[in-house]
């Protein structure tokens, strides 16, 4: 599979973005096309879009699991539409789907969304010679487990992890 977890400590969120643009520059200075899709706003993008984020925050503070379901499944969809949005892109010179997608900022998915699934939806979309390199704030436990932003246990087995 193409998809590379990129796993840095939550604390090291700047450095890593310096060492993320220089690997950008170093991908397109050999040639690799480079798409960034960023989980920043990816949570809130649904409600935003139809005028209803007010209310949704609102709703927030009384509403049960239920609105959490809600909010992962628009959450989930956009992420997805990104990230194939991304992929198509990289194909838009012709011929093949070349290039490295980058999946950043994915500490605001926490705690709505699991990377798993949607990386369940990419499966066939994303094949060499493109990749999907996924900027991921972890730590492995004393278990010698991965834990993102070291509270939540992760395991996808179709991910290289680079530690």
């Amino acid at each position: 599979m193409p998809f590379i977890r990129l796993v840095y400590r939550p604390g090291e969120e700047a450095d890593c973005l310096r060492r993320r643009e220089v690997l950008r520059r170093t991908l397109e200075g050999q040639g690799v096309k480079v798409q960034t899709v960023s989980c920043r706003d990816v949570i809130f993008a649904h409600y935003e879009r139809r005028g209803r984020l007010e209310q949704l925050f609102q709703l927030e503070a009384t509403a049960g699991p239920e609105l959490g379901e809600n909010i992962a499944g628009h959450a989930a969809r956009e992420l997805t539409t990104r990230l194939m949005q991304a992929v198509e892109s990289l194909g838009s010179g012709g011929g093949c789907h070349d290039g490295v997608v980058f999946l950043t900022d994915v500490a605001f998915l926490y705690p709505y969304l699991h990377l798993g699934p949607i990386l369940d939806d990419c499966t066939n979309c994303i094949q060499p010679p493109m990749a999907l390199a996924v900027f991921y704030p972890g730590e492995v436990s004393l278990e010698n487990r991965l834990m993102f932003l070291g509270v939540r246990q992760t395991s996808y087995y179709r991910t290289r992890d680079l530690v």
